[in-house]
């Protein structure tokens, strides 16, 4: 089954410092040490985490494509699929939700519009007489061309500095004065480029707002779209946060209204005062009590234009002497570029560099757009100070030099996206990568190189929504979903240490080069999971079937196997002393050079199991039939078959030697 693979990070979380020592955390077996925060887990205990991280980031996805399709839906058809998200237990069932939101949006009938036919969507236009060229008996139209008066003469010169006049000169000298006041020694900033600032800011500060909405909106329908045991415990905290803060300016707003209302009485009264005499005057007074009032309240000098719009009533107040050439009637008359306009364009833009700078226009926008940072920074760091995220220096520092280049790959992902993947992200959640990004992710050079996920990933670029709702559809047939990434166990000896599914599962896990000894192994099953070069002394495996996990040069000395079925399991190359099998059936689990002694067979049938090239001593059959299992080439010593009726199982080049074959009936053997 294939199921969408997705990348996402790991964020870790920085406590304060509390002291200069390293300060222990017993509870969670976390360490403080210096500006970092390091945990000890062990192989459960990660993949718990592992487990967790995984169904929370495909939780999270669907909760995404959820929020993006449930706005269609009508108020009955919504609660009820994000009731069914908010039971669910586990990945499947949260799939199951989806796919019911995914049929029903298929059911709703959508608006039919009349195709438009070519003949109504074309309009020619008839080109006039004088555009139209003939050739022949051919009339072609051809399009107008501005044209341009070629100005020709003698000689063309650049303007010397030196040419410049006597106020051009006295406002740079000004302008350069009033810098060294101020001890100013970086580029002189034009006047323009000051204004294009302050508009940066005003649009940044619109932007954020904006995007805090569509955020809050967000959070609260995924978190609504996601079981409760799946949801990232820092979404609720986010949108709990972002709520408060907008509440405090909300309160603060309406503490400063109450004041601007106490000292408003006054100016109450010269409002009412005004709107009489307009009505006596047989002007229109319509939602006058609505609309802003401004009296005798010129601005000057003002660095943007005059908003003109309905709620705005001008009294006797004049944008005068304004730093723009933009607006209408008295302000852009009385604008200082157009007062300026005597002057040539060098000594306009001379002159309007030093009001600017005189002004202080410069330093008060240096000033917000350091205030606007540190408020950003603030909110990206502890109570400490410390980045509550992994910079490239301090995870450098702590991971190492493979982590750096991890980073980079991430900090070129964040500066190459594009309007539309930024606008899928705010509106939608999630976003696609581009092929020049997937390379740059999954290619040669890359720390994440996959070629065969590169591959993948460009053939799935065609429809990706696709294959998105292809794998949320397999997500609900599952029976379960488990991220199964266990390490493989190397030179890594077990002594004294019971394995249990609990403490260490061996499932899909290769133990390799990893002795076990007075270890026995207990309720744990095996899928998947050889053991190679790793005696087993002492070690009994009890209540734990193995399928698919077969022992290759691995001796076993006194390890019964009791009540632990073995199923497509060869013993390959494992010499065994005292290892009796108790009921424990035996399936496709043949015994290739592997000698053994004292090893009966109690209560375990088998199948399909042949001994080849494999002596035994002392190992009888009891209670024990057996079909088609011949004995190759395995001499028998010391060896009987008691109550063991077998079938097909012939002795092929295997001596028996003190053999006895008691109330064991055969057939064609």
């Amino acid at each position: 089954m294939r199921f969408c693979t997705l990348l996402f990070f790991v964020i870790a979380g920085l406590l304060s410092v509390y002291g200069n020592e390293p300060h222990n955390i017993m509870q969670n077996g976390a360490v403080k040490e210096g500006n970092h925060l390091r945990v000890d887990l062990n192989e459960t205990s990660s993949e718990e985490l592992l487990d967790k991280w995984l169904s929370q980031a495909f939780s999270g996805l669907m909760a995404a494509v959820a929020a993006k399709k449930i706005s269609k839906m009508p108020a009955e058809q919504k609660d009820l699929i994000q009731k069914c998200s908010k039971d669910a237990k586990d990945v499947p069932s949260h799939a199951k939700c989806i796919v019911k939101l995914l049929d029903a949006e298929k059911s709703i009938p959508t608006l039919r519009r009349k195709p438009i036919t070519q003949k109504k969507a074309m309009k020619p236009v008839e080109p006039s007489p004088k555009d139209v060229e003939w050739i022949g008996s051919f009339g072609t139209a051809r399009a107008k061309r501005d044209t341009f008066k070629v100005v020709s003469k003698p000689s063309y010169t650049l303007r010397d500095p030196e040419d410049e006049d006597v106020m051009t000169r006295l406002a740079k000298s000004m302008t350069k004065t009033v810098r060294a006041l101020k001890n100013k020694s970086s580029k002189t900033e034009s006047w323009k480029e000051v204004v294009g600032r302050i508009k940066k800011l005003g649009e940044e500060a619109k932007r954020e707002k904006k995007n805090r909405e569509v955020m809050k909106k967000r959070l609260r329908q995924m978190i609504d779209n996601t079981p409760a045991e799946f949801i990232d415990p820092r979404k609720p905290i986010a949108l709990k946060q972002t709520e408060m803060e907008d509440e405090n300016n909300e309160v603060a707003k309406l503490m400063r209204k109450k004041e601007t209302d106490e000292i408003r009485v006054p100016l109450k009264f010269l409002r009412d005062a005004v709107k009489t005499a307009m009505l006596l005057g047989g002007q229109n007074v319509t939602d006058f009590d609505q609309k802003t009032l401004k009296m005798v309240s010129p601005r000057i000098m003002s660095i943007v234009p005059e908003q003109e719009d309905d709620s705005l009533f001008n009294l006797l107040s004049p944008s005068l002497f304004s730093l723009h050439d933009e607006g209408e009637g008295v302000e852009k008359l009385t604008s200082l570029p157009h007062l300026l306009k005597k002057l040539d364009n060098n000594g306009q833009n001379a002159w309007m560099d030093f009001i600017v700078e005189a002004a202080g226009v410069s330093d008060q926008v240096d000033k917000t757009e350091r205030t606007f940072r540190e408020k950003k920074e603030k909110e990206l760091r502890g109570a400490d100070g410390v980045p509550l995220y992994f910079t490239k220096e301090n995870a450098t520092k702590i991971i190492g030099q493979e982590e750096k280049t991890k980073i980079e790959v991430f900090e070129y992902l964040d500066q190459s996206y594009d309007e539309q993947q930024k606008k899928a992200l705010n509106d939608d959640g999630y976003a696609f990568l581009t092929e020049a990004q997937l390379e740059k992710l999954y290619g040669k050079g890359s720390p994440y190189n996959h070629t065969r996920a590169l591959k993948k990933f460009k053939r799935l670029r065609d429809d990706p929504e696709k294959f998105i709702e292809k794998d949320i559809r397999a997500l609900a047939e599952a029976e379960k979903f488990r991220a199964d990434r266990r390490a493989d166990i190397v030179s890594s000896p077990f002594i004294l240490s019971p394995l249990t599914y609990a403490s260490a599962p061996l499932s899909n896990t290769f133990i390799v080069l990893s002795p076990l000894v007075l270890s026995p192994i207990t309720l744990s099953p095996a899928v998947l999971g050889p053991i190679i070069l790793s005696p087993w002394v002492f070690v009994p495996l009890i209540l734990s079937p193995r399928v698919l996990s077969p022992l290759i040069l691995n001796p076993l000395v006194f390890s019964p196997i009791i009540l632990s079925p073995l199923v497509l399991h060869p013993l390959i190359l494992v010499p065994g002393v005292f290892n009796p099998f108790i009921l424990s059936p035996l399936v496709l689990s043949p015994f290739i050079l592997s000698p053994q002694v004292f090893t009966p067979l109690i209560l375990s049938p088998f199948a399909l199991n042949p001994l080849i090239l494999t002596p035994m001593v002392g190992s009888p059959l009891i209670l024990s039939p057996f079909v088609l299992s011949p004995i190759i080439l395995s001499p028998q010593a010391l060896f009987a078959v008691v109550l063991s009726p077998y079938a097909l199982s012939p002795l092929v080049e295997s001596k028996l030697i003190a053999a006895e074959v008691v109330l064991s009936p055969s057939w064609l053997s």
